[in-house]
């Protein structure tokens, strides 16, 4: 039941979006946004693209402080599936999807791993944060603008925030062992002892806080990573002849970044294309122009990221019927302890 509210309200949200889009669409026009479109500018941004995903490879790596059996090489390959899961299923799947399989083809421990990639999700959401800020000082002051970057800074630098508290002055263990010692709890001790043991390891997984150096390292390769894709950003709207200062490209990753966070169908249909939009209305860019450049950048990082993971299960000792039956187990353990 879950699961099928999760589809539900994500359909829903969708199709609010999608009806947002179409309103007074002009068809014609957003056919002849594909005609003019220089498709050489895909030359580039390929290469780079890939580039970019592998840089989080070692962004992984720095956020488990290197003390992992985990190579770059298969954070790269699990950090590309994971987020083409993602695209394709609700919930975060993929992010789950990611912590079981790398913990069972390394015997690490799926907690420690989830919780990493949570803290990877928070150095992510500041670096777009970042990013936003730096559009704005640029280029745009405008109030509703503002709002989304302030309430952005307040989501996301709190949420680091916390568990960076969580992670000096944990108390998970004293707080079992009073929990188990009260008369009326005395025979849930060994639930309580497992429950203690996983939530100490999911927090090992933010390790990297307590390094300085790996932290800085794992920030440091995000930003790099990110301001990869506004590059590949510019090149792609620059490739439909809109010649705007660099501030465009940073507006729409930060929009389209936070449109991620929105629960909706597969591959974030909607509020994706509804972000363009609004990234590009500053500029003056019409709704059919900016969703025909949504479409090509959507599509071609969809395309790339499902070659890599088909090629990862192919020619990795791995089969795509293992992916399925991983994918099922992890929504039928969410789902039960639901």
């Amino acid at each position: 039941m879950l699961k099928n509210k999760e589809k539900i309200i994500g359909i829903i949200i969708s199709l609010i979006f999608i009806g947002l889009i179409v309103w007074n669409l002009d068809v014609k026009q957003l056919i002849n946004t594909f005609k003019v479109f220089d498709y050489k500018a895909l030359l580039a941004f390929v290469p780079l693209y890939i580039l970019g995903l592998y840089i989080r490879g070692f962004r992984w790596k720095y956020l488990l402080c290197e003390d992992s059996k985990l190579s770059v090489k298969e954070a790269f390959f699990a950090f590309t599936t994971g987020n083409t899961i993602n695209s394709y299923l609700p919930a975060r799947a993929g992010d789950f999807w990611r912590a079981c399989h790398v913990g069972n083809k390394l015997n690490e421990s799926k907690m420690k791993l989830l919780g990493s990639i949570i803290l990877e999700r928070i150095i992510d959401s500041i670096s777009v944060l970042l990013i936003l800020l730096f559009a704005v000082i640029m280029y745009c002051k405008q109030s509703w603008i503002l709002n989304i970057t302030y309430i952005s800074a307040a989501l996301f630098v709190g949420s680091l925030i916390f568990f960076f508290i969580i992670f000096k002055c944990n108390k998970t263990d004293w707080f079992f062992e009073k929990l188990g010692n009260i008369k009326t709890f005395t025979n849930f001790k060994p639930i309580f002892e497992k429950t203690a043991n996983l939530i100490n390891k999911f927090i090992e997984g933010f390790q990297s806080l307590n390094n300085p150096k790996c932290f800085f390292m794992a920030f440091f390769t995000s930003c790099i990573a990110w301001a990869i894709e506004c590059v590949l950003t510019y090149i792609l709207i620059s490739g439909f002849g809109n010649h705007y200062g660099f501030s465009i490209a940073l507006f729409v990753i930060s929009f389209i970044a936070l449109s991620t966070i929105i629960p909706s169908s597969s591959v974030f249909v909607g509020p994706y294309q509804y972000a363009y939009i609004l990234a590009l209305g500053i500029y003056h860019i019409d709704k059919a122009n900016a969703l025909g450049i949504a479409f090509i950048h959507q599509i071609t990082i969809m395309v790339i990221i499902t070659v890599i993971s088909v090629l990862y299960f192919t020619f990795a000792n791995n089969q795509i019927q293992n992916l399925q039956k991983e994918i099922e187990d992890i929504q039928h353990d969410r789902n039960t302890k639901s």
